[in-house]
């Protein structure tokens, strides 16, 4: 297993397996039985952190139960494991129309507040491993976000403290502020980062920091590490190698990734896969997992097949003349 480390407030070291467990996809009712099995065996190969948020497990007036949250705090309970594992979790996601469309930015001090203790009381498990917030709100100062987040840092009831879509710019921005008052720095962005080509344009979503060329290498330059969401681009390239779907049939959440240059990238899939034995889900969480810029994919599953074939991605070590040769070389 490849890992993560993340410095923590009091200057110790977190370690976090590179493939992360998410919960976003858990986020319909089960029962124990069906979850916590999973948890089970993701720990038996090798993972040791969870990702998960307030605003997962079922949305009402734009906030959010905490389902999934509810779900990681009871089965860390149940298993006495709080030593063996690490919880991400997030806190505020933008307000959302009834049909799921954007609605307004919520990076304000009272929901900040409000979800990051939501989130503690149902997780119940101590300080939270990694808190991070959904968005930046740009049209604010970074000093008042930080001063935010160092009201929670002070309380003593989370180890680190990190975001999700903010910009580099921001990030070294925030940093800098946090080091000028002698207080915590953000140690960490999660972003949309997968193998497939994607733009905002394509996602619908400028909220959303998704990697591309330019943007890969500001991350090169400054070595901020990146939790990868959508690492399996929502399961687009297991869907076309198993025969499932093909490009013309593909579902509504992968529709959005049809195009010429995802077109030929599936092909240099389907030719690795086929020469080395491996599964699609496999190869580009490892493409993430083994890249220059250090980087921990987070999978996403519903069943024990899912999970095993995700984490199969863990063993495969790619070289860099492989990623190279994903990225478009044509050297392998």
């Amino acid at each position: 297993m490849k890992y993560l480390a993340l410095e923590t407030l009091d200057g110790q070291t977190m370690k976090l397996s590179k493939f992360i467990l998410g919960s976003g996809s858990m986020d319909k009712p089960h029962d124990e039985e069906h979850i916590f099995p999973l948890f089970d065996r993701y720990l038996e190969l090798g993972g040791n952190t969870f990702d998960t948020a307030r605003a997962y497990g079922g949305i009402v007036d734009q906030l959010s139960f905490g389902l999934c949250e509810a779900y990681i705090g009871d089965y860390i309970r149940s298993r006495n494991c709080r030593d063996q594992v690490y919880v991400i979790t997030k806190g505020g996601f933008p307000a959302l129309n009834q049909d799921f469309s954007f609605k307004r930015l919520r990076i304000t001090r009272e929901a900040i507040l409000g979800d990051f203790y939501t989130s503690y009381d149902n997780l119940r498990i101590g300080p939270i491993d990694l808190y991070l917030l959904h968005r930046d709100d740009p049209s604010l100062p970074v000093s008042y976000i930080m001063d935010v987040l160092h009201e929670i840092t002070d309380s003593g009831n989370v180890r680190a403290i990190g975001v999700s879509n903010w910009s580099v710019e921001r990030i070294l921005e925030a940093n800098a502020y946090a080091a000028s008052r002698g207080k915590p720095r953000l140690v960490i962005n999660e972003i949309q980062w997968g193998y497939a080509y994607l733009t905002h344009e394509m996602r619908r979503d400028d909220s959303v920091s998704i990697m591309n060329p330019a943007l890969y290498r500001q991350y090169l330059d400054t070595e901020i590490p990146i939790i990868s969401f959508t690492s399996q681009d929502s399961g687009l390239w297991s869907k076309l190698y198993s025969g499932a779907e093909t490009w013309e049939t593909l579902a509504p959440s992968r529709r959005l990734f049809d195009c010429p240059a995802n077109r030929r990238k599936y092909e240099k899939i389907k030719s690795y896969c086929d020469r080395h034995q491996v599964s699609p889900a496999a190869l580009v969480t490892a493409y993430l997992a083994c890249n220059k810029v250090a980087c921990g994919p987070i999978i996403g599953c519903r069943t024990m097949e899912q999970l095993n074939d995700s984490m199969s991605g863990a063993d495969l070590i790619l070289d860099p003349e492989t990623i190279a040769w994903l990225d478009g070389g044509e050297s392998l």
